[in-house]
């Protein structure tokens, strides 16, 4: 009985459209395996579950590091010793698949192999990755609130780093495994012949381009030590610590600013004949375009940023001043290349082209307030019959009540004119407090006014004897309460002879 069973797998192997289904179902379960295996790597090591890095992962890529090397350099041996154990199938299958089950099982082999260097090259992938992202993930409290942006696209960058990286090294094996038979290695020749012509193009291209990215890389590293070098001059000359005479501290951030973007510019002229592709149509074209676009559509923005790079060396104003440019008041908020804004005393924010700045008045109320203060003024009209130094004794009272008003220089009152129905004095008062100067100014009017009430002296007006009658004080009862009363008009009704 065993010698015709034994004579019937003879024959079975022997007929080649049986040997043919053999081969296809070993072939496509070694396929699938080898799916199955990779794809549980790429799960376990690459994926969510790899976050948690599992007790296990340590020892195994320890474990599949020994195997590989002790069976890499046992290679030769175990490969004879297959050889002579499939001998008898060997001769089994001599006449439908001559020599199949030897390159099977060593492709079997070496396979596995390559399958354990894969598995360790995803794990390394996967847990490169997972600790780079919990790093990443650990800043999204940093105080700075743009660092959560920066957090998510380095978060981004990593994912699309990681799958281009599984995809490269999974289908940088796949034609390893397909040499190692002998049906589908005659795929791997053919792919080669198809792919090498462009492939050998290419590489020829990338190794003419090596000088010129020699050069590239030469001057992009002598580029970023000069911009640290002029980074350290204006910082020097922003601290202090260097002076160059006729230079302003307050300069060094805006020269730094122009300086480094005319050094780009050059930088990137000198660079480009070394761009790849630079001597193309393409690359000329877009060059003309970006000419006339800046060239058509630009011409208000360019003449703003000249006038603001202006600005900046005329030292008209500065961040805080209290200013007036043309119709509009208020506080320097920005300076920028392209506008200035100002703040008002209605809290409203202003913003003005350079150009307009540059070509109009600027009135700066601080540029003085440090070294003698800002000059306010207040006028009234006294009529002759007070003393005049009655009114400056009343009016220096208001200016020494109000707050931020200095005493050095001392206030000053003025005799502004004489005019038909009172005298026009002025009041000079100097603050350094330019920002509140609004507020200043009406306090020190009220002070003003609240000095003349207490005293009884009336503030005239010119219009004031056609509109009431002038017999009376026209004062407050709660600032002068010993008002005298109104007092009759006298009328001469004596007839002249």
């Amino acid at each position: 009985m065993q010698p015709t069973d034994s004579l019937s797998i003879q024959e079975i192997l022997k007929v080649p459209i049986l040997m043919e289904l053999v081969r296809n179902v070993v072939g496509g379960g070694y396929v699938l395996c080898l799916g199955l295996v990779v794809a549980f790597a790429i799960r376990r090591f690459a994926g969510p579950r790899g976050r948690a890095v599992a007790r296990w992962h340590l020892p195994f890529a320890v474990g599949s590091l020994l195997l590989l090397v002790v069976l890499g350099i046992a290679r030769g041996p175990i490969e004879y010793a297959l050889s002579i154990l499939v001998e008898p199938l060997n001769r089994l299958t001599a006449q439908a698949a001559p020599n199949w089950p030897h390159d099977v099982t060593i492709g079997i082999f070496r396979t596995f192999l390559a399958t354990l260097l894969l598995v360790l090259a995803i794990q390394l992938i996967g847990r490169l990755y997972w600790r780079w992202e919990n790093q990443l993930q650990s800043k999204r409290n940093d105080p700075n609130p743009s660092f959560v942006h920066w957090v998510v696209v380095g978060t981004t960058f990593l994912r699309i780093l990681r799958v281009a990286s599984i995809f490269f090294v999974v289908f940088s094996f796949v034609p390893y495994y397909l040499s190692q038979f002998p049906r589908s290695r005659q795929l791997v020749d053919q792919a080669a012949q198809f792919f090498g012509s462009p492939a050998h193009t290419i590489l020829m291209a990338i190794v003419a381009y090596l000088p010129d990215l020699g050069y590239l890389i030469v001057i992009l590293l002598l580029g970023r030590y000069c911009l640290r070098a002029i980074r350290y001059l204006f910082d020097s000359l922003d601290k202090g610590t260097l002076q160059i005479r006729g230079f302003h501290p307050e300069w060094a951030l805006p020269s730094y600013r122009l300086s480094r973007t005319l050094f780009l510019f050059f930088l990137l002229m000198v660079c480009y004949p070394y761009l790849t592709g630079s001597k193309s149509q393409f690359f000329q074209g877009f060059s003309v375009f970006v000419g006339a676009l800046l060239t058509l559509g630009s011409s208000g923005a360019i003449g703003n940023v000249v006038a603001g790079t202006l600005l900046t060396y005329t030292r008209a104003f500065r961040l805080g001043d209290m200013v007036k440019i043309g119709e509009f008041t208020g506080v320097i908020t920005e300076k920028s290349l392209l506008v200035t804004r100002v703040r008002s005393s209605r809290n409203e924010e202003i913003s003005i082209p350079n150009g307009n700045v540059l070509s109009g008045s600027v009135l700066n109320y601080s540029a003085r307030a440090a070294a003698g203060g800002v000059i306010l003024t207040v006028e009234a009209g006294i009529g002759y019959d007070v003393d005049w130094r009655t009114v400056h004794a009343l009016m220096l009272e208001g200016a020494r009540a109000t707050e931020h008003i200095i005493q050095d220089p001392p206030p000053k009152v003025w005799q502004a004119a004489l005019g038909d129905y009172a005298v026009n004095y002025e009041l000079r008062a100097a603050t350094a407090n330019t920002n509140d100067m609004w507020e200043t100014y009406s306090t020190l009017r009220r002070n003003v006014l609240d000095a003349f009430n207490r005293a009884g002296v009336e503030i005239m007006t010119p219009s004031i004897f056609a509109h009431r009658d002038a017999s009376g004080l026209a004062v407050p009862n709660e600032q002068f309460p010993n008002k005298p009363a109104a007092s009759g008009i006298a009328v001469d009704v004596r007839q002249t002879p």
